[in-house]
């Protein structure tokens, strides 16, 4: 499976996508029925529903994530999403929706304005980690479109999605550095070990690669993806996360400068 997920920019000003998910409709009855959708039903309790971007059949659901729990507590995110939360630590290509187990969660984004923290952080403690708290008032959701704003860094999030692709626009505050997180290590139904290995990779032209593969409701589920940005990079660092292991093999270029590395390998993989 390919996933080609479209972002804008680390640095600097945002260009604007062409909304690709709005639909024409030249009869009153579809367009009353298109407005008539609420996504946000099923998202309190137990109804395990998301309300980001998707379209029938789709290969990419491009949502808000509130709550990452280990498995033993995950049951009541199994969509990533619940309305009653007040924090989002990211943007993830990949939802089970109305389902009874919960997984996937895949290639959580994160658009940052500022200090950038490498964990998510605690949802008592928000400041703590790269989450952000976030209003209700703020959101809409309809059919093959969300957007929210992030409170925390004042920074506008746009979503839609093709059959293939998530895109996603950031408005970013003029005053403040402009980064995208990118974390291989969430997972809908979190538990050591979850990820048997990830790679994140740039190339030459700004297109960021990789894969990871997970364990879980699929064994051994392998889940690749592209990212392509609106602007070019001013910077970028990758890092390991995984904890101390007693053989690495043959060190890799720039193995201890996260900012002159090319690409990442492991089961902590990210980048920003």
């Amino acid at each position: 499976m390919q996933m080609r997920i479209f972002r804008p920019v680390l640095s600097g000003m945002i260009v604007l996508f062409t909304a690709a998910m709005a639909p024409v409709f030249a009869a009153s009855i579809p367009s009353v029925a298109y407005s008539s959708v609420d996504p946000f039903i099923g998202t309190a309790g137990g109804g395990h529903t998301f309300p980001g971007a998707t379209v029938p059949f789709g290969m990419v659901q491009v949502s808000p994530d509130t709550q990452i729990l280990d498995f033993h507590k995950s049951y009541g995110w199994a969509a990533g999403y619940r309305y009653e939360d007040k924090t989002i630590l990211g943007f993830s290509q990949t939802h089970f929706s109305g389902t009874g187990h919960s997984d996937l969660g895949d290639v959580l984004v994160m658009p940052i304005a500022g200090e950038v923290k490498l964990d998510p952080g605690a949802v008592d403690k928000p400041d703590s980690g790269y989450r952000s708290r976030f209003s209700h008032a703020s959101e809409i959701a309809q059919p093959g479109y969300y957007a929210v704003t992030l409170a925390d860094y004042g920074i506008r999030v746009e979503l839609t999605a093709t059959r293939r692709v998530g895109l996603e626009r950031y408005r970013f505050p003029s005053d403040k550095p402009a980064h995208v997180l990118v974390d291989l290590r969430s997972s809908i139904y979190n538990y050591p070990g979850k990820v048997l290995w990830s790679r994140m990779r740039i190339r030459r032209d700004g297109t960021v690669t990789g894969y990871r593969i997970t364990r879980g409701w699929a064994p051994g589920r392998q889940l690749y993806f592209a990212m392509r940005f609106s602007r070019p990079m001013t910077s970028h660092e990758l890092y390991d996360r995984e904890g101390p292991i007693d053989y690495k093999g043959f060190a890799p270029p720039a193995a201890n400068d996260p900012s002159e590395r090319a690409q990442i390998q492991g089961r902590g993989g990210g980048g920003v």
